[in-house]
């Protein structure tokens, strides 16, 4: 499995439908599970299965990968009176 360390430049694109949906270009991820927060956080209300492009342009690596978004949990709403 590839390395990110928190100095890599992360690059990813996320399609959808094969439409690109998001793109993040960063540092600062210590791991690829916090790559995929990430991209899950900017699609938005997007649900079902992404393509990943995912490019450590530090260490010269690229991977595609898959991810399967599930609907979030509906919250509690609180009413102020």
């Amino acid at each position: 499995m590839a390395t990110i360390t928190t100095e890599d430049l992360v690059q990813v694109s996320a399609s959808y439908h094969g439409k690109i949906v998001a793109t993040i270009s960063s540092t600062g991820f210590a791991s690829l599970a916090e790559v995929l927060k990430a991209v899950r956080s900017s699609i938005g209300t997007i649900v079902g299965i992404i393509e990943l492009s995912v490019r450590n342009a530090s260490q010269g690596w690229r991977e595609n990968r898959t991810m399967l978004i599930s609907p979030l949990k509906p919250g509690t709403q609180l009413s102020l009176f």
